[in-house]
């Protein structure tokens, strides 16, 4: 195994269910190289409101959130090429999560390529945030109409809106990075 940091991937605190099938870490796999990582406090999070991370998530998570030594992100996009349904909106759940209540993001857009996909996407983080009361406290609404569908945090005004790709869906909205 590969001495490399970036490949380090943090202990559970959960309880293993079963053991991980196949390799947790990716044939092919680039990343900056980071001074330290938000990742590690993303996971955390993740799951301590019961969002369970695969070894290979937590990977992404660390090397996603890695930080110059000015505390700048080190990586300006992300990109995974995983097969569908293995996990990618668990990935996005759990850096959407540690956007809004970790790290104070002001704008945070998910979008997908049909409204309902997104619909779906909301709906999870939704539950996940209602079922915690630390979450919750913070947030001061979450609305879900045709026209608007977001969650909106009381401090700061941190707010994460769930927009269609096809349409326009989004567009003049921008993103703080």
């Amino acid at each position: 195994m590969s001495t490399d940091y970036r490949l380090e991937v943090p202990d559970t605190t959960f309880p293993v269910q079963s053991s991980p099938l196949g390799c947790q870490v990716p044939t092919n796999f680039v990343a900056p190289l980071w001074n330290t990582t938000a990742g590690d406090d993303a996971i955390d999070l993740a799951e301590a409101v019961g969002l369970r991370l695969l070894p290979w998530q937590k990977l992404v998570l660390r090397n996603s959130l890695g930080e110059s030594v000015t505390g700048r992100w080190e990586a300006f996009e992300v990109g995974l090429i995983v097969p569908r349904q293995n996990g990618k909106n668990v990935v996005v759940m759990a850096r959407e999560l540690a956007g809004l209540f970790l790290f104070g993001e002001e704008q945070i857009i998910h979008t997908a390529h049909l409204f309902k996909t997104a619909v779906s996407a909301f709906r999870d983080l939704r539950n996940i945030i209602e079922k915690s009361p630390d979450l919750m406290e913070n947030v001061q609404s979450i609305s879900h109409s045709s026209g608007n569908t977001a969650i909106t945090l009381k401090k700061g005004g941190g707010r994460i809106d769930f927009l269609a790709r096809a349409g326009g869906g989004g567009r003049g909205l921008s993103g703080i990075w």
